[in-house]
Formats: structure tokens, sequence, C-alpha cells
């Protein structure tokens, strides 16, 4: 119904529990993911599959599509917007 309704264009996921299941469906073509500095407490994974088989995904922008990406943070002891540069 998504792709009939976009008419040919891009349709976008913003729901975990919609994305795992099209995910399950193997109806993602792309993931777009976005790495935030915040761990939350709360809220629904996107690819909770307990005992499932890992999903791998490939790089689409950048180098190597099979590169593992690392990002190193620590624990921010202020508040970043707080932060004066």
């Amino acid at each position: 119904m998504a792709l009939k309704a976009a008419g040919g264009k891009n349709v976008e996921v913003l729901s975990p529990t919609i994305g795992r299941q099209l995910l399950e469906r193997g109806l993602i073509d792309e993931i777009d993911l976005h790495i935030a500095p915040v761990l939350l407490g709360d809220g629904i994974r996107l690819f909770d599959n307990p005992g499932g088989a890992p999903l791998r995904l490939e790089l689409r922008n950048g180098g190597d599509r099979a590169a593992t990406v690392n990002v190193r943070y620590r624990p921010a002891t202020t508040d970043p917007s707080q932060s004066v540069r």
C-alpha cells in the first residue's frame, strides 16, 4: 500500500515496530542510521530478534562497504548544550 501511495518515490518508515517487520520480510532496501551521543533507557528496539540470525548491513557511502564503523564516546560530565566554546 505504501509503495502504491508513494507513486514510485521513496517510502520512509520511522516506526521501529513496522521497520522490524519489514526487515524480517526482506522489504527494506536501505537503512539510514543516525548515531547520537546519548544512551536511551527506554524505547522500542529497531531490530530486537532474540535467538534470530544476525542481519548484516552494507555501508552505502564511503569506502569499504563491509567495513565496521567504530565510534568512541565517553560519559559526558556536563550537558553539551550548556558548554561554551
